[in-house]
């Protein structure tokens, strides 16, 4: 008879050299099944039946409870990557984890520095490409048309009032300054009343030939009011000041 009845370890799926019961699913020398007393069909019996594939050989430490301290817990490394690069790499190097999923951690981990590094200027740079501060939908005259002439002291006073209106008024350039957004540079002047008392900042949106304005020019400047503005110029001196976003200058008469 061989060995004992259906007696078969888990890693040993066949016994080519015997006989196997279809039902009992057990293994035999003689030709009818010990168990059910069925005679084994011919399609069973030993060297007629379709080799059985090997199993997949399972990780060594498969099925073990393997305990992790707590600085070792994914989520103190985590914290530790994004607080202490350093030291959540040291604790990630030296956590029994796995290297697939370590290595899993530190690309993320790069990607989320960069992006946290450049990702801010890139996406500054792209929202600047489609910054439209002024109405480009309009051509000069309807531009021109649509602005309402209003006092420097009343802009400087009520900037809320005028924000996003269209306006007109006469300054006199006192100061240039170059504000870096992004990727790109934008031309700011801080002017004044005819009489000195009221400063206003304007932000150089010109639909027309670009022109460089000196210290003293009287300028009349159409636009579109932008409220209080603080900027960062090429040396990050801040510059804060009541803004008009201006469409079109003119050198005043």
């Amino acid at each position: 008879m061989g060995r004992m009845l259906g007696a078969h370890d888990s890693s040993e799926l066949d016994r080519p050299d015997l006989n196997k019961c279809p039902d009992c699913r057990c293994f035999f020398a003689g030709d009818n099944c010990p168990l059910c007393g069925k005679e084994c069909p011919e399609e069973m019996r030993a060297g007629n039946r379709a080799k059985v594939k090997p199993p997949k050989r399972r990780r060594g430490d498969s099925g073990r409870v393997t305990f992790v301290s707590w600085y070792h817990s994914w989520w103190c490394i985590i914290l530790a990557l994004i607080f202490s690069p350093i030291i959540g790499i040291i604790l990630l190097v030296t956590s029994p984890h796995e290297r697939s999923k370590k290595i899993t951690v530190v690309v993320i981990g790069v990607v989320w520095l960069l992006l946290s590094t450049f990702g801010l200027s890139i996406l500054s740079g792209i929202l600047n490409i489609f910054d439209k501060p002024v109405d480009t939908s309009l051509s000069r005259e309807e531009y021109i048309a649509k602005c309402e002439a209003v006092s420097v002291e009343d802009y400087y006073r009520h900037p809320d009032r005028y924000e996003d209106e269209f306006v007109t008024m006469t300054l006199v350039v006192t100061e240039k300054f170059v504000d870096a957004e992004g990727y790109k540079y934008t031309t700011y002047y801080f002017c004044s009343d005819v009489g000195g008392k009221y400063q206003i900042m304007i932000r150089d949106c010109s639909q027309d030939e670009i022109c460089n304005y000196a210290v003293g020019d009287e300028i009349v400047i159409y636009g579109e009011g932008a409220g209080e503005k603080e900027i960062y110029d090429a040396q990050y001196d801040v510059k804060t000041g009541i803004c008009v976003n201006v469409a079109y200058i003119e050198i005043a008469q």
